[in-house]
């Protein structure tokens, strides 16, 4: 989901719909699916999310999790992944965008509450990119455990316009808060009005989003959510701990107000995937690294199965 898009002063109005899941949705058989995480991918086609989704089922699938790979609208990328126990892919109408779609899912005969931690994420990113000093790590790991009693959403990068928040493209979170992205009782419980969104829309997972507009409005809510409910957030970034210890607003303050996930726009640098796991490859930062990182990374021979358990 696009959170940056270059718009004037012009209104647009937003459009939800509350939606109980499709009826017709056809869920995998997940009663097996014990403490696992379940990470979940969404998909549209595109150039972009094609050579993100093959580096992905190259380097990111792994045996510690379970995998929805989630394909909206008219694509044959499904026929990318491969058959594994832990591994399910659902189809669906390209209808209520990323976070939308996820919490459709999620909501379709209560499936998140057969799981405790989540990540979800979406295929304008690609990676993940570990260093070699680092390779004993997994991946999904260094997300989840960042979620703690009181960090509740997890991601890589904070972008504070027009509101501070959790830029969307992978989030990690818990039960406690993924129910409360879920809940279609606090959706219109932090009432903010945007260049997206008036006061009157809902934000989290809990509704069907219908423009872009709508979908970003969400997005941007989605942090307020977690922390009017008392906990906090956390990013990889390492700009949001130095300038701010930790704290959304105080970093919106006096770090780096403009999003940074565009060329230079990173305190006049970039981002560099070994610092997030995941780069923003859909912007146009850094194509060269991108490539190398890409080239070296498919040639090195690990993978996730090594090492996450």
């Amino acid at each position: 989901m696009l959170t940056s898009l270059k718009v004037s002063g012009l209104r647009y109005a937003s459009q939800v719909s509350q939606v109980e899941p499709d009826a017709s949705l056809a869920l995998p058989d997940t009663t097996n699916s014990s403490l696992k995480p379940l990470i979940l991918y969404a998909y549209s086609e595109s150039e972009t999310a094609r050579a993100n989704l093959e580096f992905f089922l190259k380097k990111g699938l792994h045996g510690g999790a379970d995998f929805m790979f989630i394909f909206n609208g008219e694509t044959d990328a499904a026929s990318l992944v491969p058959e594994h126990p832990n591994v399910k892919v659902i189809h669906r109408e390209n209808k209520c965008f990323d976070l939308g779609g996820m919490g459709e899912i999620l909501r379709k005969d209560d499936l998140w509450k057969r799981y405790n931690r989540f990540i979800t994420m979406n295929a304008s990113i690609r990676g993940p990119f570990l260093p070699r000093y680092a390779r004993t790590a997994c991946w999904s790991d260094i997300f989840l455990d960042r979620v703690t009693e009181t960090v509740k959403l997890v991601g890589t990068t904070i972008n504070c316009q027009p509101s501070p928040h959790v830029q969307s493209m992978i989030w990690a979170t818990d039960d406690v808060g993924m129910g409360i992205l879920l809940d279609p009782a606090l959706a219109h419980s932090v009432p903010q009005e945007d260049h997206w969104g008036t006061n009157d829309d809902p934000v989290g997972l809990s509704f069907c989003h219908e423009t872009m507009f709508a979908a970003v409005h969400s997005e941007l809510g989605s942090t307020r959510l977690i922390t009017s409910q008392g906990y906090g957030i956390d990013v990889l970034m390492t700009a949001f701990e130095q300038s701010a210890g930790g704290d959304i607003e105080e970093y919106c303050k006096v770090g780096q107000f403009e999003d940074i996930l565009y060329d230079k726009m990173y305190c006049g640098s970039n981002l560099h995937p070994y610092e997030t796991v995941f780069f923003k490859s859909n912007r146009e930062i850094d194509p060269t690294l991108l490539e190398k990182l890409t080239d070296w990374h498919l040639k090195n021979g690990f993978k996730s199965w090594d090492t996450c358990k």
